[in-house]
C-alpha cells in the first residue's frame, strides 16, 4: 500500500529538457538558418538548374513553379520543424494569432508610407556611389554581376495578362511573403527576444533578412523593411502582421513592373527641380510614416494595458 502511494506522488525532479531545447536560442537561430540557406540555395539552385533556368525565356512557368515550391518546402517546412523540435507551443512562438484590426491597418498603411523614403535612399545611394571615381571599376563589375541576376529575376516577376499576372502575384507576393515572415518575424525574432531586449532582436533579425537576399546594393533598404515588419510583429503579437505588410510590399513592386515596365521603378537620373519635388516628397512621407509608428505603438501599449 505505501508503495502504491509513493508511485502516486509527484517527483520533485523535472525531466531535464532534450539537447535541442537546451541549447541557446542565439545559437539554435543560427544553426537552423545555415541549415535553411544550405537547404534553399543549394536544393533549390539544383532544382531550378535542372527546370531549366538557363533558359528562362522557356522555361519561365517552371520556374515560377520550383521558386514557390522551393520556398513552401525548403524554408517554411524546416521552419515549422525546427520550432516544433524547440517548442510544443508552435503558434505561440510563431505568433500565429489574428491581428487586432486598427494595427492591422495601421501596419499596412505605413509600408506603403515607407516606399518614397526607401526609393529615395536608393537614388541618393546612387548619387554618391556615382560621384567616388576611384571605386567605378569596382563597382562596375558588381553591378555588372547583379544586374545579370536581375535581369533573370525580372523574367519572372514579368507579366504580360492579367491572368499571368495573377500567377506572379502567387509567387512573389504572397509565397514569399508567408515563408519569409515565418522565419524571420516569426522563428528569428522570437528566439532573439529570448536572449536580448525587443529593439536589438528586431534590428538583428531584420540584419540577417536584408543579409539572406544577398543583395548589396539594396542592404539599407532590406534591413530598413525587415525592421519594420519586426516592429509590426512585434506591437501586434501577430506575424499575420508581417505577411499582410510583406505582401503589400512585393505586390506593389509586381505591379509596377506590370504596369510600367522595369525601366519605369529602376532608380533615374533627375533633374534638380525633380530633386526638390523629391525632397517634398520624402518630407510628407517621413512625416506620416514616423506618425503612424507612433500610432502603431501605442495600439501595443494599450493592448499590453488591456490584457
Amino acid at each position: 500500500m505505501e508503495q502504491f502511494e509513493n508511485q502516486n506522488l509527484p517527483s520533485s525532479h523535472e525531466p531535464k529538457p532534450s539537447f535541442i531545447r537546451a541549447l541557446n536560442p542565439f545559437a539554435y537561430t543560427i544553426i537552423v538558418l545555415m541549415i535553411i540557406f544550405f537547404l534553399y540555395q543549394m536544393i533549390g539552385g539544383a532544382m531550378a538548374f535542372l527546370g531549366g533556368a538557363t533558359d528562362l525565356d522557356k522555361n519561365v512557368s517552371m520556374m515560377r513553379i520550383i521558386l514557390s515550391f522551393s520556398q513552401f518546402m525548403l524554408i517554411l517546412a524546416p521552419t515549422l520543424f525546427f520550432t516544433r523540435l524547440q517548442t510544443d507551443e508552435v503558434k505561440k512562438h510563431l505568433r500565429l494569432r489574428m491581428p487586432k484590426f486598427p494595427i492591422l491597418l495601421l501596419s499596412i498603411l505605413g509600408i506603403i508610407l515607407l516606399q518614397p523614403p526607401l526609393q529615395s535612399y536608393l537614388h541618393l545611394q546612387e548619387k554618391i556611389l556615382d560621384s567616388i571615381p576611384f571605386i567605378q571599376d569596382t563597382l562596375k563589375q558588381m553591378k555588372d554581376f547583379f544586374d545579370l541576376l536581375e535581369t533573370s529575376t525580372m523574367k519572372i516577376v514579368k507579366a504580360y495578362s492579367v491572368t499571368e499576372f495573377l500567377v506572379v502575384v502567387f509567387v512573389i507576393g504572397l509565397t514569399p511573403s508567408i515563408c519569409e515572415e515565418f522565419l524571420f518575424r516569426g522563428f528569428v525574432l522570437k528566439n532573439f527576444e529570448k536572449v536580448t531586449k525587443p529593439s536589438t532582436a528586431i534590428f538583428f533579425s531584420a540584419f540577417i533578412f536584408g543579409m539572406y537576399h544577398f543583395q548589396p546594393f539594396n542592404i539599407v533598404p532590406l534591413v530598413a523593411l525587415g525592421g519594420y515588419l519586426g516592429f509590426v510583429v512585434y506591437c501586434s503579437n501577430s506575424v499575420l502582421t508581417g505577411v499582410a505588410c510583406h505582401f503589400v510590399n512585393n505586390f506593389l513592386a509586381a505591379f509596377y513592373v506590370y504596369k510600367f515596365g522595369k525601366d519605369e521603378i529602376d532608380t533615374p537620373k533627375i533633374s534638380s527641380s525633380q530633386e526638390t519635388d523629391l525632397l517634398i516628397t520624402l518630407a510628407v512621407s517621413l512625416i506620416l510614416f514616423g506618425s503612424i509608428v507612433f500610432l502603431i505603438d501605442k495600439f501595443k501599449t494599450k493592448e499590453k494595458v488591456i490584457e
